[in-house]
């Protein structure tokens, strides 16, 4: 395995103007730039803009940069509008993705139905509520042939799911070949406990690895193993057994992750010695 190795390309979303980073849009858009022209550069994705600072970031982004980005649905669907429509005038902006999340209503089906339907086609993923009936939402996704988002963490320890969940998310995706992408709590890439909260942190080269296995037809018990593993030495070894040709498969399933740092996953592969 070579540095560029394509199971880390564009993985790391940059979603430093939120929480727990919270950086200002001026230092955000001062340092995007240096991550896309570090020696790491090969790892960074999208910058990640809510809806409703797009007039913000047009504002502070220099004249002669450009920027590709993916949308939060913050105001609602007509503040999404208005957000493609300010991209569509400045062609500093290029929009790749939208990330949407549906009303909480009963029929969640119905609610992913309503949330697609005046989408524009561009790549876009909806967040899925860890609830009953969230694989019915997922068949919508699915027959619209857009995207998944699972949140995997946040600030209490009922926010991170459990490995099965986990498991039963990527398998269920991988049935339906639908592409997922994941947010919050997976800045480190091995699964692991934070000494300060105790809470259970899972690894995005863990989710990786699950992903390859599902993409690869295994079954549950081996996806949920490779969620739960916390021994590095065991996950670099799967990890040597990834060919380029099943990386690019894994990554069409798994397209990344947003996280408030963009260095805590890069320090990480670089100590794994994978960077």
């Amino acid at each position: 395995m070579s540095p560029g190795h394509p199971l880390f390309t564009a993985i790391v979303d940059d979603a430093a103007l939120f929480p727990p980073g919270c950086a200002s849009m001026p230092d955000a858009l001062a340092a995007h730039p240096h991550h896309k022209a570090a020696r790491y550069a090969d790892v960074v994705g999208r910058f990640l803009c809510p809806a409703s600072r797009l007039q913000e970031l047009t504002d502070v982004l220099p004249e002669g940069d450009e920027i590709e980005l993916s949308l939060i649905a913050d105001t609602g669907l007509p503040g999404l509008a208005e957000a493609l429509d300010l991209a569509h005038t400045d062609h500093r902006l290029a929009v790749e993705a939208v990330e949407v999340r549906p009303a909480e209503e009963a029929d969640l089906m119905e609610a992913v139905q309503k949330v697609l339907e005046p989408l524009p086609p561009i790549l876009a993923f909806v967040e899925l509520p860890r609830s009953p009936g969230w694989t019915g939402g997922l068949e919508a996704i699915a027959a619209a042939g857009r995207g998944a988002k699972l949140r995997t963490g946040g600030t209490t320890a009922d926010a991170f799911p459990s490995e099965a969940e986990l498991a039963a998310f990527i398998m269920a995706c991988a049935e339906r070949d639908v592409p997922f992408k994941c947010t919050a709590g997976l800045h480190n890439a091995v699964r692991h406990r934070d000494s300060t909260t105790g809470f259970d942190h899972h690894g995005f080269l863990n989710v990786a690895l699950a992903t390859h296995a599902a993409v690869l037809g295994e079954g549950v018990n081996a996806v949920t193993a490779l969620i739960g593993e916390t021994d590095g030495e065991r996950l670099l070894s799967a990890y040597r057994q990834v060919t380029d040709h099943d990386a690019r498969r894994t990554r069409a399933m798994f397209v990344g992750f947003g996280s408030c740092s963009v260095l805590d996953p890069v320090n990480d592969l670089t100590e794994l010695g994978l960077l």
